[in-house]
C-alpha cells in the first residue's frame, strides 16, 4: 500500500491530496496528530465521542438538599 506523509492545515487537506494527483474518489486512512497546543479539552472530547449521552435518561441521585450544612 502507497504511502504519503502530509503535513497540512486541516481544511487544505483535499487540495494537498488532489495536488499530488490522489483521485476525489480513492479511500484514505488519515493519522491527525494534534500539538500540544490545539488540543481540545477533556469535556469537549467526551461531548464529541457521545458516549456518556446516556446519562441524561438516567435520573439524578443527588441534589443541593443533600450537602451538609457549613458549621
Amino acid at each position: 500500500m502507497p504511502q504519503i506523509a502530509l503535513d497540512t492545515e486541516a481544511g487544505q487537506l483535499s487540495a494537498e491530496l488532489a495536488r499530488r494527483g490522489v483521485a476525489p474518489t480513492t479511500r484514505v486512512h488519515v493519522v491527525v496528530d494534534l500539538p500540544e497546543a490545539a488540543e481540545p479539552p477533556m469535556a469537549a472530547l467526551a461531548q464529541a465521542g457521545r458516549a456518556f449521552d446516556w446519562l441524561a435518561e438516567e435520573p439524578d441521585l443527588y441534589s443541593d438538599a443533600d450537602l451538609l450544612p457549613k458549621l
